[in-house]
């Protein structure tokens, strides 16, 4: 027996292409790249406006560039709506290469002028391997284009990886690695690359539809961050271990394995997910009706839970008050993502949310300051450092912190609540964050998620484009949200608030 571990790529250079990296120098280098491929592509295009078919890889027999040239030079409509980039490795003068490598780049040129590629089709002489490479996908993902691995055969397929992390679809051969890749990433179609007339369809088939390109672009953020980053390469590698070492008999799960995640949520059309304290709890009976309205439902209506509270406390707070058993919980204010009642951790969100995150480094800094107090080991997690603030002078304690970090250039998310309770976050995560996460890629509709909550530490996640109630006994922190498209303020407390709600947005229809 056998098990295959993809590995990781590197996150930091292939990132999606509407992001930027907060690191000054960093970004530096990725806007210089940027630049310099806009420039080396604007010598070959008459119409730069086009979406980008991207093409990357050594001028080799078996990688079939000439196939992809081919099916791009037969198909007038392709030309017409998209130019095509081939990045053939690096040359000088092909009289001065190898003999394969000759008659590859000869053959290239040549259908180039038996099509009459000008203007459409740029063959570059050299690229850079460090950044311009990332930049080039990014390059054809702003276009929303594509990215074509035409090898007959590919036994891995790296670069659809690269590509897909940056949100760029892809279309590759039916056989070896890209099989697996797609199987995960649901980010592009696959084809025999034999032919011709397949890759240009293929590529049409994405271009000329753009929800299809949208859904194949998050699909592959979303793949890869959860199967092809380091992090998940080591846990992959370590779960696998501990099967061989693990003896005896081993009890069944109670929670779903992720395939059997994946087929709840794909059934899943909306999603209503509530903060637990003086939200969702509260009221027994109101949770009680509420429970019922929900029951049977729950095959196209998700429920979960967006927390301070870690993720085991959350669960038997849930249970204490006879709530409905969650699908997700988003606990410790956003920072970690759990599936079912077995709290299946989300290691894509791990992953993304560790970018840049210097947890060390913000607690030293932050241990000057007089007037915070570090809250009680329970509170203090991977991703969130919490202390207590008294209000009496926030606003100006508030600017002191943020002028601290500012200084030392790390990057947080900070959230103070109930005018007593400071989190220090990473600055990609918080509620709001996780449950955007969720629904890019589960595919679940922002406007098909309804959010509840009752006090300032929920005001973040009931902004924006889902729908918000805040419940009735809601904290006066929360009243500059009233007036709010999307932001419905009930009468009722707690979840006969969330009741309310479900009526005024006929959520449940």
């Amino acid at each position: 027996q056998f098990c295959v571990i993809p590995p990781g790529i590197d996150n930091e250079k292939f990132f999606p292409f509407y992001e930027l990296p907060e690191n000054e120098e960093a970004r530096d280098a990725v806007m210089r790249a940027r630049y310099f491929v806009q420039q080396e592509l604007e010598r070959f295009f008459t119409s730069q406006e086009k979406p980008l078919i991207l093409a990357l890889s050594r001028p080799d027999h078996h990688k079939n560039i000439a196939g992809l040239i081919t099916a791009y030079g037969r198909d007038n409509e392709l030309k017409a709506i998209a130019n095509l980039a081939v990045f053939a490795g690096i040359r000088k003068d092909i009289a001065a290469m190898d003999e394969n490598e000759q008659e590859v780049l000869t053959e290239l040129l040549l259908l180039m002028d038996k099509f009459d590629l000008y203007g459409k089709l740029a063959i570059p002489k050299r690229h850079e391997v460090e950044h311009e490479v990332p930049a080039l996908y990014r390059l054809a993902a702003r276009s929303n284009g594509v990215f074509v691995n035409p090898s007959f055969r590919e036994n891995f397929g790296l670069t659809l990886i690269e590509a897909a992390a940056t949100g760029l679809p892809i279309v590759g051969p039916l056989d070896g690695g890209p099989r697996d890749i797609v199987e995960n990433c649901q980010n592009g179609l696959l084809v025999d690359t034999h032919d011709p007339e397949a890759i240009s369809s293929a590529i049409k088939e994405i271009l000329i539809d753009p929800d299809r390109w949208k859904k194949f672009s998050q699909h592959g953020i979303e793949g890869v961050r959860d199967h092809y980053v380091w992090d998940a390469h080591c846990q992959k590698y370590i779960e696998q271990l501990g099967h061989l070492l693990v003896e005896g008999f081993q009890p069944q799960q109670t929670y779903l394995d992720s395939e059997g995640i994946g087929k709840r949520f794909t059934n899943i059309h909306k999603f209503f997910i509530s903060d637990i304290d003086d939200t969702l709890i509260g009221d027994r009976e109101a949770i009680q009706q509420l429970s019922e309205r929900l029951a049977p439902l729950r095959e196209r209506i998700g429920f979960g839970v967006a927390t301070g509270r870690e993720a085991r406390s959350a669960l038997q707070a849930l249970r204490d008050w006879n709530a409905p058993a969650p699908d997700i919980i988003i606990s410790s204010v956003g920072t970690e993502i759990y599936y079912g009642s077995g709290l299946m951790p989300d290691r894509g969100w791990k992953s993304h949310i560790s970018y840049q995150w210097q947890r060390e480094e913000i607690r030293q800094t932050l241990q000057e300051l007089p007037f915070l107090e570090m809250q009680e080991d329970p509170a203090q997690r991977e991703f969130k450092l919490s202390y207590y603030m008294d209000a009496d002078n926030a606003d100006d304690q508030l600017a002191a912190i943020h002028r601290l970090l500012a200084d030392k250039r790390l990057r947080y998310y900070l959230i103070y609540s109930r005018s007593r309770y400071l989190d220090i976050l990473p600055y990609r995560a918080s509620k709001g964050k996780a449950i955007r996460y969720l629904s890019y890629k589960w595919n679940i509709p922002l406007g098909n998620i309804l959010v509840a909550g009752d006090t300032d530490n929920d005001e973040e996640m009931l902004r924006g484009e889902m729908l918000g109630v805040v419940v009735g006994n809601y904290s006066p922190e929360l009243e500059k949200l009233r007036g709010l498209h999307h932001v419905y303020f009930a009468d009722a407390h707690y979840a006969a608030g969330i009741l309310e709600g479900f009526e005024y947005y006929d959520f449940l229809e």
